[in-house]
């Protein structure tokens, strides 16, 4: 796809934006994407976090025209208004909550401006929020999961003996179950995944994925990066996102962004 051909483009967050040692954004990366914006290239941030854990400065300086966050559960725009949101089914919720309840496992609702806890609270605090309240993004919310119908689940989060629900996963067709720590994991729709929502704005911006470069670095970008025109892996991403890219550029912390965009000549 010839780079001339591309109107927007996207980055994952961790470990594509920001390094987990240095917990900042590369300052070439900074220059990189602010010179995308003058050019007048749309700018997307897409990511697995909900939109109150991703770090101000994301916010602040990317200052991005979209961001679909939640695996691509919801999308917002740059005042962070919600234009898209796939809510999960609250009778799939509360068969959930049933068996999580009855093997002592934590169960948080990502909702759109906190995380909704419905069982074992301090279970979920103590590993999710490394045993505190971050800032109020977490509700109480146990035995009540009449608080989703001001506000439903778009993901879900468990803590505990996780496996347990895995073997109980064909009770639930419509979800998809990834395994995030050995004693966490993340529930989505299984037909909403990241690039689904940057199809989503893609249809509202009439752009088509011959238009979009993608940058990522993890297994969980792979269906961005192969559909995107360009799709860009990181030098520090997984080998299986490096053999379907079109471009492997340099690590996150050797000016990668900078130096692919710099390759392509969109800046």
């Amino acid at each position: 796809m010839e780079p001339s051909n591309i109107k927007m483009v996207v980055f994952d967050i961790d470990n594509t934006l920001v390094s987990e040692k240095k917990r900042i954004i590369e300052p070439s990366a900074v220059i990189a994407i602010q010179t995308l914006h003058e050019k007048g290239y749309k700018v997307l941030v897409a990511t697995g976090r909900a939109p109150y854990f991703i770090k101000p400065q994301v916010y602040e300086v990317i200052d991005s025209d979209y961001y679909v966050v939640i695996n691509g559960q919801c999308v917002m725009d740059r005042t962070h208004k919600i234009i898209k949101r796939h809510d999960l089914d609250k009778a799939d919720i509360l068969r959930l909550l049933e068996i999580c309840k009855k093997e002592k496992i934590a169960l948080g609702c990502k909702c759109s401006k906190q995380i909704v806890i419905l069982n074992e609270y301090d279970l979920f605090a103590k590993h999710y929020g490394h045993g505190e309240d971050p800032a109020g993004r977490f509700l109480d919310a146990d035995n009540d999961p009449d608080v989703l119908d001001k506000d439903m689940a778009m993901g879900i989060f468990l803590v505990g003996d996780v496996q347990k629900i895995i073997n109980q996963k064909d009770l639930f067709p419509n979800w998809t179950f990834t395994r995030a720590f050995s004693w966490g994991m993340d529930i989505y729709d299984k037909d909403i995944h990241k690039s689904r929502g940057i199809e989503d704005v893609l249809d509202l911006l009439d752009l088509t994925w011959d238009e979009v470069m993608v940058f990522g670095d993890a297994d969980n970008d792979l269906r961005m990066v192969k559909k995107a025109g360009i799709g860009i892996a990181m030098g520090n991403a997984t080998e299986n996102l490096k053999k379907i890219a079109d471009y492997v550029t340099s690590d996150l912390e050797q000016d990668g962004i900078y130096n692919a965009l710099k390759h392509f000549k969109l800046i």
